[in-house]
Parts: C-alpha cells; structure tokens; sequence
C-alpha cells in the first residue's frame, strides 16, 4: 500500500479497535479530542459534540467535516483486522472510516497554508440513538460557527458518492385491542394477534412508493418492525401492538406522513406517533456541492436513510453526505471499509478544500 492507504487504514483500524457502543463512547472520545491538531481550536464543547476550526479568513468561505465516533453494538467483530485490502470490524464502514478520513485530513491540513475554504471539523456521538438523544440541538443553539457554514460534509458511508437529502425516519405503535379468555375455549374470547394479522397484511403487502426530488429517485416504505402479544402460553391475548417504521420521502412534511399512517390505520386499532425525523433537503446545485462533485468527478446519488444533513438543511445550512464507506456493510457483522475508499476519498476532499 501507498503511505497515505497504509496511515488511513492504520487510523481506521485504531479507532475501530476502541470501542464506542453508543452511550458508552467516554473512551474513543478523550482519544480523538487528543488527536486534533493546533490551530484548529475549539469553538463549541458540549457533553457529546466538539466543533474545531482555525481561525476565519475574512470573504473565504467554510467548509465541515462532520462525523459521528459511536457506533451500534458490537457483533463479534471486535478487535478489528486488515485483510484484503479493507478494514474489518464494527464501526469501520459507519464511520469511523469517515472520521479517520476527516482526522487525517485535518491534520495535515494544519501543517499548511490554508486553501480556498476554510474548514472545521465536527465530532460528535449518540447518532445511532433515537433523535431525543442527539447532542446536535445544543450545538445549534450555542455555537455561532456552526451558523457560518458554506457545507457541511457529513462523512456517512455512501460508496464514494454524492447522496443527497435523506429519507424522514417516522416511528409508530399501531395497537388491537380484543377480549381476553381461556385458550381452551377461543370462541368465548377475542383474540388481538387475530385482528393484528388480519389488520397488518395489507400493510405488509405495500409497494415501495418512488419520489423523484431534485432529479433522485428516493423510495418511501413502511415496514413493521416489532409484534407484541400475549402474558401466557393458555391465554387468549386482549392485545397486540405492532412497531411501524416509515422512511418517508422528502417531498412530504411530517404533518403529510403522518396522515399516511392515519390512512393505514385499521378500524379498531388505534396509532400512536413515538417518534419522527424530518426528511432533509436535496441539495445539488450550491456552488460548494458542484466544487465537491468536481473536485472527484462524482456522481449525485439519493440517500435512501435517515442521517445528519436533516439537522443542518432544516436550519437553512447546506449539507450533503461523503464517505468512504459502503452503505452494504454498515451495521453487519461484516462489517468493512476498503483501503482503496479511503484513499481515494481523502484525495477528493483535499483537492475540494485547497483547490
């Protein structure tokens, strides 16, 4: 390997071997506080997100590299490896593969005279939490750098792609209610998991719906994700609740989405929203963006998920999702990330940055 894949897959594979399981990331976060580099200086600290830049040159505009350290748990891929030209273990490909690429970059980066953007770089944690966790709000709210912000590149796994937008991410219980009974003597009860699989086949036979926003085909789905029922192997059970997830696409508001679940909602049972994120804008056409897709010959892609750039657009920021990482392995067991993507990715945003 070239020195620069041998120090991307050598970082890779330091980080991966920490581990950082969401709400337990202490370790892997002191780790890469001690790694940025001067003069990148801290502008905003909180419990789980620290933004770093140098200081701002007047009229030039800023650029962040943003990555999240935590990862979900582990799957008997702890310690890492490299072998075959990627390296394996949990979190490599989502993102500690991004981050390592974004550290990198940042470091040597310090070393130099800086180049047509200024830049910052953004850590932060408990992104694969649900949404009351994310640390980012009290980022908004407190840090002015943030605000400043010409792109924000979130380093996701996208197989070296542009993937613009992201899918809205929308939980719901979907409860059926019946009458207890003995198990022996069925017809004198009402069995809820009946009525739930009478109530569930028609959503579980839903096509794909395919909407094209700034020229992306994103693919909106409802998927039931958990069935609840029953206390006991002789009962005859008064409810079941089953877990719905609706990754809605970005031509619909949230109050749109959650009319469509209203919609499927079978006489009888009853919906409860617990939880939603708002799709994120396509963004294709900033001048940022076009220097990106530029700077590797890159081609736009929809990002058919949920991430980050949602908080960002929603507050009028451009942001768009870059990383070496492939969206097929993230979250496996298998996890990995190819030496050759990390290479190349780093290249790219280098020659973005300085121009």
């Amino acid at each position: 390997m070239a020195p620069l894949a041998d120090r991307l897959a050598a970082r890779t594979l330091e980080l991966v071997d920490i581990p950082s399981e969401s709400l337990h990331e202490a370790a892997i976060r002191e780790h890469l506080l001690g790694l940025v580099p001067p003069p990148f200086a801290i502008e905003y600290a909180g419990e789980d997100a620290f933004l770093f830049a140098r200081p701002r040159r007047p009229g030039v505009g800023l650029v962040l590299l943003v990555g999240h350290y935590d990862t979900v748990p582990a799957q008997g891929n702890l310690p890492g490896r490299i072998e075959g030209g990627a390296v394996h273990g949990a979190g490599a490909t989502d993102m500690k593969g991004g981050v390592a690429v974004a550290l990198e970059l940042v470091r040597d980066l310090a070393q130099e005279t800086p180049g047509r953007y200024d830049v910052g770089l953004l850590l932060f944690g408990k992104e694969e939490l649900p949404a009351q966790h994310s640390p980012l709000p009290d980022l908004f709210e407190r840090s002015r750098l943030v605000h400043e912000a010409e792109l924000a590149v979130l380093l996701e796994p996208t197989d070296l792609t542009i993937q613009a937008g992201c899918l809205g991410n929308m939980s719901a219980r979907l409860t059926f209610t019946g009458v207890s009974g003995h198990s022996a003597r069925p017809w004198t009860a009402e069995n809820a998991i009946a009525k739930a699989i009478d109530g569930l086949t028609p959503i579980a036979r839903l096509e794909r719906r395919e909407a094209v926003v700034g020229g992306l085909p994103f693919y909106e789905v409802v998927t039931i994700t958990r069935l609840e029922a029953g206390i006991a192997d002789n009962v005859v059970p008064d409810r079941a609740t089953a877990t719905l997830n609706y990754r809605y696409a970005p031509d619909r508001s949230p109050q749109s989405a959650a009319e469509y679940l209203r919609a499927l909602t079978p006489a009888g049972a009853a919906l409860e929203i617990t939880g939603d994120s708002p799709p994120a804008a396509v963004v294709t056409d900033a001048p940022a963006v076009r220097a990106l897709r530029d700077a590797g010959d890159l081609m736009f892609a929809p990002k058919q998920a949920w991430t980050n750039v949602a908080d960002f657009t929603a507050r009028g920021l451009d942001a768009v999702n870059f990383g070496p990482g492939s969206t097929r392995y993230a979250h496996r067991r298998d996890e990995l990330v190819e030496i050759a993507a990390l290479a190349r990715s780093y290249e790219i945003l280098r020659r973005f940055i300085t121009g």
